[in-house]
This record gives structure tokens, sequence and C-alpha cells, in this order.
């Protein structure tokens, strides 16, 4: 009777994997080669790079940018292609002043971002903080039109806008800049 029943359950768990619509492949050579895949990627790539996303957000929202950038590369590594990683990077890139590199990571994240409106108004906006910061006022300025044609009610592309305006009649006028931008 035990044997029975051992053979019925095997038979069953047989039945059942043999009736899994995904394939586990298991690829050699890679970094954890016992860990499974599913078509070709990862299982827990996708997964693992959120977590490390919302560990940056934490990090960048509590203003502790080392720890932000860190896992924003990491969940950049886990999904090359995460856009709101790239976004998140290049903003901790922008609270350390490395404008330059901020650009960059921006542009990438460009590259892989949605197509949604708002995201990127977002990206282009923070290009043009970018821009700005770096003083290139003309770059700035296209990249906050570009964030205004794609969500004429961002705040942040507007205030930028209008400070370019203000540095470029402050030189017109050949005047220090030396307003306070929050008033």
């Amino acid at each position: 009777m035990t044997r029975l029943l051992i053979l019925s359950s095997l038979l069953f768990l047989f039945i059942i994997a043999g009736c899994a619509k995904e394939v586990i492949v298991v690829q050699p050579g890679s970094e954890n080669s016992n860990q499974p895949s599913f078509n070709g990627e990862p299982a827990d790539n996708a997964s693992a790079s959120d977590k490390h996303l919302q560990q940056a957000k934490m990090f960048y929202a509590r203003d502790k940018y080392k720890q932000a950038l860190q896992h924003c590369e990491k969940s950049i590594e886990f999904n090359n292609r995460n856009w709101e990683a790239y976004y998140y990077l290049g903003l901790v890139m922008q609270k350390r002043r490395e404008y330059t590199r901020s650009i960059e990571t921006l542009n990438d994240g460009l590259k892989f971002a949605p197509d949604n409106k708002l995201v990127k108004a977002e990206l282009h906006c923070a290009l043009g903080h970018s821009w700005e910061s770096l003083g290139r006022y003309e770059e700035a300025r296209k990249q906050y039109d570009l964030a205004l044609s794609l969500n004429p009610q961002n705040e942040a592309a507007r205030k930028g806008r209008n400070r370019i305006e203000v540095e470029k009649t402050l030189k017109n006028w050949g005047k220090d800049k030396d307003i306070d931008y929050e008033g």
C-alpha cells in the first residue's frame, strides 16, 4: 500500500512538472549558476533591481546620497534598462555636484523611459537642471522647453526656464547674479 501511494505521488509530480508553462534553464558559467532562469533571463533580476531601487529612493529621501548611489548602481546591474534607477542615479549625482555624469546618466534613463509624457518631462527637467548648474543655459533652456512641451504643468521646468531668462537679462544688463530665486 505504501509503495502504491509513493508511486502515485511520483506520477502526479511528473504530470504536474510536465505541464509547467515555463521552462527552467540553468545557465552554466553565470555568477549564480545554480539560480534557475525563465525564458533565458534570471528569475530574480527584476525583483532584485526593484528592491535596490526602493532602497535607493529611501536613502535619497533621507539625504543619504552615497548609499542611494550604491543602490541605484546595483539596481542597474540587475536590470540595465531600468529607467527609474538611471533617473534617481542622475538626481543623486546632481546632489553630489557631478553634473556631467548626471547628464550622461539621465540621457541613459531617457533611452529606456516608457512612452509616458510625464516621465519624459521629469527626465528632461532634471537634464535642464544639470545643464543650468554647469552654466550651459542654452542647453538647459532647451531641456526645460522640452519638459514643458510634454507637461505644461511642470512647475520645476517653468521655474528653471524663468531662472534662465533672469540670468540672460542680468547678463545683458551687465549685472551680477545676486537674486533670491525662491522668493
